[in-house]
């Protein structure tokens, strides 16, 4: 295997380079997968399955798992192949119904809001985004949540940094409306 990535590149990523880069983008990749799908176990699959491309890409020698490539290229590119397998998923989503089995995840209070507005302001949201389109849900996911530029985003969706900025704007708009028509206790204390 080794010989075949020196014909093609200078050197293959090393095992313990990519358990390094499973471990710094395996959450932040559920948690967009997450935010992008109805459930938790769906979100880990993808993530898995996300992974296991990344590997046979690392055993096959593809750019950017090679030595030489920088980090910020395996980041796009992990987002990339999991946003097209969300993308995926939801064509086949009327096909086949997905129910977790997984308990509700117990999370440390501290600070925060009761639980019973958490949990209302949580179904809020997802019930807002939910009637969004599937590109705006990612569009916001991968600008505010995991922080991507508008370049970066429109590589990893297919499209230019100046769609991706309309589109979020755009978004922005869509989810607020949508979220106070979910939450109509939000649109009384705005006013």
């Amino acid at each position: 295997m080794y010989d075949k990535c020196v014909a093609v590149t200078s050197g293959p990523l090393s095992s313990d380079a990519f358990t390094m880069l499973v471990e710094r983008y395996q959450q932040p990749l559920y948690a967009f997968l997450r935010g992008f799908v109805e459930h938790g176990e769906q979100a880990r699959d993808l993530t898995q399955d996300t992974f296991a491309a990344a590997w046979r890409a690392t055993q096959a020698c593809v750019a950017p798992f090679v030595a030489e490539a920088a980090e910020e290229e395996r980041r796009r590119w992990l987002y990339r192949i999991a946003y097209r397998r969300a993308v995926d998923l939801m064509r086949r989503r009327r096909l086949v119904r997905w129910e977790t089995l997984d308990p509700i995840a117990e999370t440390e209070t501290g600070d925060l809001p009761p639980f019973e507005d958490q949990v209302i302001e949580g179904e809020a949201l997802r019930a807002a985004l939910a009637e969004l389109p599937s590109q705006d849900v990612v569009c916001l996911l991968l600008r505010i949540v995991h922080g991507f530029s508008a370049a970066e985003a429109g590589e990893i969706m297919g499209a230019s940094a100046e769609v991706i900025t309309k589109r979020l704007s755009r978004a922005r708009q869509r989810l607020r409306a949508a979220y106070l028509e979910q939450n109509p206790s939000s649109r009384q204390e705005r006013n």
